[in-house]
């Protein structure tokens, strides 16, 4: 996984559709860091009909439920 401070891309996608679609991936919001990415996905869902998804450079990918779990652990600091 990236660490904290590699740029990352945020990219919302329908909850019907896996990472692994055949899809193409929708137009990204770029960020400097994993936590800056976080923070904005869990305050700024466009009306909670999409899920927000997390691309590295390095090629990792996090899922809805780790970008919770990393807003969790901020929180907890």
């Amino acid at each position: 996984m990236a660490t904290a401070h590699e740029p990352v891309r945020l990219q919302y996608w329908p909850p019907s559709h896996t990472v692994d679609a055949p899809d193409t991936w929708p137009d990204a919001y770029e960020f400097g860091s994993v936590e800056d990415a976080v923070a904005f996905a869990m305050t700024q869902a466009p009306a909670n009909r999409e899920l927000a998804w997390l691309r590295t450079d390095d090629g990792a990918i996090l899922k809805p439920a780790q970008i919770r779990r990393l807003w969790e652990l901020r929180r907890d600091s």
